[in-house]
């Protein structure tokens, strides 16, 4: 039982922040200290190297028989905070996960997961950025990566769009008004059904319009996922791709027309499943291209080199990544069950915080969070 000298939060708080914060993880450990029967960790909130004194901070727990916020306890003035957590027998228990946030500048920040003894020695620090406001259109961003899986769907051609798009800049991006959108994205002409299917950023903040997909959460510093799918009519189709992609990957998998990818070269053929192969075509360093496809004479050689089993097993994460067969937060690839412990931690706690701001949502958008939940609560006791 956590120490009951500190304010619990109710689940139906009604608190508003914006989540944001997947994979704030550089420099951030935990102390922990035993205390008659108990553990306590000690951290601090911190922009840059100045300490934050006001606010309050939140702590999660998940295990395989609980998840939520469990306590909270303001910060001091020297920007720390402490909490009490369980001791089992003198040992840490690192089967139930904690996770601490902190609401600043109208933005939900959380802190690494704390899923293992190697982690329970140093400050415990939570890192927030000056928020910016951007016009109510949205700031244009550069794409650290793109992946696009195409496979024939009978009549249509489903797409798996991977994009993970970069903030440069040292301060977090947030939304002007209501209706403001922080980031849009151009789609290709004639698609339907889109739909987020994992990522880093909450799909609820996440718009599409007939030609864009529009981001209306909060972006701080550094790279954020976001996994689209979608269908196409046909492959006679543009992708657009403007500003700078650093690097820009395509998939088409077989059986499947001939193709020329027009900025992209033909590399490899890959298996990213059993009994699947994909033809491969990459480009990096595009700068406001249009990505087109163009089938060619099925008897001309196609020119792609050998079997790439290496290369197969790192793209493995790209199918997982991109939610085929599998619905849950974004895994990255080679993951310890640690890691991916941590993943389910983070995305379970920012559902719990989207329940608690008391926003009123759809009927089928409710259900499929809880869903959602549902299933990684599952997954979190397979691991356990």
């Amino acid at each position: 039982m956590l120490s009951t000298r500190r304010r619990r939060i109710s689940l139906n708080s009604s608190r508003i922040g914006l989540c944001v914060g997947f994979w704030l993880w550089v420099g951030f450990v935990a102390s922990i200290g035993l205390l008659d029967g108990q553990v306590l960790l000690k951290g601090q909130v911190v922009r840059g190297d100045i300490p934050v004194t006001g606010g309050l901070v939140m702590l999660h727990s998940v295990s395989s028989m609980r998840a939520g916020q469990v306590d909270s306890v303001n910060l001091n003035k020297q920007g720390l905070f402490e909490f009490l957590l369980p001791d089992s027998n003198g040992k840490p228990v690192v089967d139930e996960l904690y996770i601490a946030s902190v609401e600043y500048q109208g933005v939900l920040y959380f802190g690494s997961a704390i899923t293992d003894e190697s982690q329970l020695e140093d400050l415990y620090t939570i890192p927030v950025f000056e928020s910016k406001s951007v016009n109510a259109e949205g700031v244009p961003l550069p794409l650290k990566a793109r992946n696009i899986l195409l496979a024939n769907n009978q009549d249509t051609w489903e797409v798996r769009d991977v994009i993970a798009v970069e903030n440069p800049r040292n301060e977090t991006l947030i939304p002007t008004g209501k209706d403001g959108i922080v980031w849009s994205y151009p789609l290709p002409d004639g698609f339907s059904e889109p739909r987020v299917v994992r990522g880093e950023l909450p799909p609820e903040d996440v718009l599409f319009t007939e030609d864009r997909v529009l981001v209306k959460a909060p972006i701080p510093p550094g790279e954020r996922m976001l996994v689209m799918l979608y269908q196409l009519p046909d492959l006679d189709v543009i992708f657009p791709a403007p500003g700078i992609t650093e690097t820009f990957e395509m998939f088409v998998k077989e059986p499947g027309p001939s193709l020329e990818v027009t900025d992209l070269d033909p590399l490899d053929v890959v298996s990213l499943e059993p009994g699947s192969t994909y033809r491969r075509y990459t480009g990096s360093n595009l700068v406001d291209a249009n990505i087109s496809l163009i089938e060619v004479n099925e008897n001309d050689p196609y020119p792609l080199g050998r079997i790439s089993l290496a290369v197969a097993i790192l793209l493995i994460s790209v199918v997982a990544l991109s939610g085929m067969g599998y619905i849950g937060p974004s895994r990255p690839a080679e993951t310890s069950p640690l890691e991916h412990k941590r993943f389910l931690l983070l995305r379970i706690a920012q559902l719990d915080q989207l329940r608690e701001k008391g926003i009123k949502l759809e009927e089928e958008e409710d259900y499929k969070l809880q869903a959602e939940r549902t299933e990684l609560l599952a997954q979190l006791k397979d691991q356990s």
